[in-house]
């Protein structure tokens, strides 16, 4: 019997998508085709790992605008793509983008099975203008079935009519290799590298964008008066801002590519993301398998995943300053709660793997190819 053609439309190639697709293209019943929209994101600006990109792909033309904070690419080529690959399943990264559009217009044409990969939650901060809503129910209706990662999008689903059969949860992953053995390879001369660093004292880290929704200014109020240092890594349009108004404790570093970040979460002793609204927030994965206590925001969706309340971190309701402060505290104050905590959360992540992601998705893929 012929693999199962996947044809998968997502936006760009973040480095950490990279495994999950290396996994899913090393299956042996698969055979799978990426159709990037963008070689990028004009937000995010991630180094393109292409030596690392195992699997079929490509990065379709088009013109990229941004309006009103959204980013949109004007995609060609799309339509010829898939009539060139004969998919037998059809996964697209959202509903958010034209290619999106194009791709259910092709599945429904050509009576193929079509798959909406979501991470949105009840909790994002998302336009609720009737066109934008009436138009997202339409994809969601047409769909034979949806990936997400966790509860917190299989919840958001469900609030929208989408049956519990019609769900799959495949769980997001990161590089190992890199958030987990290249950062304790490091950490075995620890001391070393916060000398390096000049990190005399307990050390918060936030890796992400400095932007309104991440709630990087909740997160420098809660640190003002403690007695540790907080290491921001990120640029974004509140970076300005953010910098005048810090306090001494709080260093900023700018963006930094994925490797440049295994010393500084071998360096960190607790990982804090503050948002306000977050879909799953990656970088809790990464914090995660580096072994790090999370004190994260109850709005990403990663949090409902990665921490065991109390156990490997504490979730936290966001925007209020002095409840940040209360979830950081006793990890800041405790060396052995910070230890057993990483423990636990290194535990956690062990089971966010790029071969369980492929695994789900390719179960998924077999059973709606024979529907």
């Amino acid at each position: 019997m012929r693999p199962i053609r996947i044809a998968l439309l997502t936006e760009i190639p973040a480095p950490y998508r990279l495994p999950l697709f290396n996994e899913l293209a090393a299956a042996p019943d698969v055979e799978l085709n990426v159709l990037f929209l963008a070689a990028a994101d004009p937000k995010r600006p991630y180094t393109l790992h292409a030596s690392e990109m195992r699997f079929p792909h490509r990065i379709l033309r088009g013109a990229s605008i941004v309006r009103g904070g959204r980013w949109l690419v004007l995609n060609r080529g799309v339509k010829r793509q898939l009539q060139t690959f004969r998919p037998d399943v059809v996964i697209v990264g959202g509903w958010n983008q034209p290619a999106f559009w194009l791709a259910r217009r092709y599945a429904r044409r050509h009576n193929v099975p079509l798959v909406v990969w979501v991470e949105s939650t009840a909790r994002d901060q998302r336009s609720g203008s009737g066109p934008l809503e009436r138009a997202k129910r339409s994809m969601i209706s047409s769909c034979a079935a949806f990936v997400v990662p966790g509860r917190a999008s299989r919840e958001y689903l469900s609030t929208l009519g989408v049956a519990s059969a019609q769900i799959t949860v495949a769980p997001n992953a990161v590089d190992l290799s890199v958030f987990r053995d290249a950062v304790g390879a490091i950490r075995a001369d620890r001391a070393a590298v916060r000398s390096e660093r000049g990190l005399t004292r307990t050390t918060v880290l936030y890796v992400g964008r400095l932007d309104p929704e991440k709630g990087v200014d909740v997160l420098i109020d809660a640190m003002r008066n403690a007695d540790a240092d907080l290491v921001v890594v990120g640029d974004g349009s509140q970076s300005a801002a953010l910098r005048q108004t810090a306090p001494a404790n709080v260093r900023f570093t700018g963006w930094l590519d994925r490797d440049q970040l295994v010393p500084w979460f071998a360096a960190a002793d607790v990982f804090a993301l503050p948002s306000r609204s977050e879909q799953w927030g990656m970088v809790l994965n990464e914090a995660a398998a580096a072994g790090l206590p999370l004190v994260a925001s109850a709005a990403a969706g990663a949090s409902w995943e990665l921490i065991d309340d109390g156990v490997s971190g504490t979730r936290f309701e966001p925007g209020d300053p002095e409840v940040l402060w209360a979830a950081l505290q006793p990890y800041l104050a405790d060396a052995e709660l910070r230890e057993a905590a990483g423990r636990a959360s290194a535990a956690q992540a062990a089971g966010h793997t790029a071969t369980a992601w492929a695994a789900a998705v390719t179960a998924l893929a077999s059973t709606r190819s024979e529907e």
